[in-house]
């Protein structure tokens, strides 16, 4: 019999915490630089951040181009970006 391995634990959060979250920022910052995605890093993986930073992937790819996440003067997130990714959760364009 084969061992399967512990899967992630899940919670509830609002989507612009979401948002916020290094784990997704670190996602769309690598899609956004053309990294390819870290799939075997632990530390991305740590508490159940998988998804987010799967999400903050999703988001980069989905979004417009010149739209920042967080905003540059300010060091805040974009309320257009968190908007925009809230409608694309709730129209089922990224996963819950």
């Amino acid at each position: 019999m084969t061992d399967v391995p512990k899967q992630a634990e899940t919670f509830e959060a609002p989507l612009d915490e979401i948002v916020w979250n290094a784990a997704f920022r670190r996602g769309f910052a690598e899609v956004r630089s053309g990294r390819h995605p870290r799939f075997d890093d632990e530390v991305v993986f740590q508490d159940g951040l998988a998804w987010v930073y799967e999400w903050g992937r999703q988001f980069a790819i989905l979004a417009p181009p010149d739209l920042p996440l967080v905003l540059p003067d300010e060091g805040a997130l974009n309320p257009q970006a968190v908007e925009l990714f809230k409608s694309f959760v709730n129209q089922g364009e990224i996963c819950r």
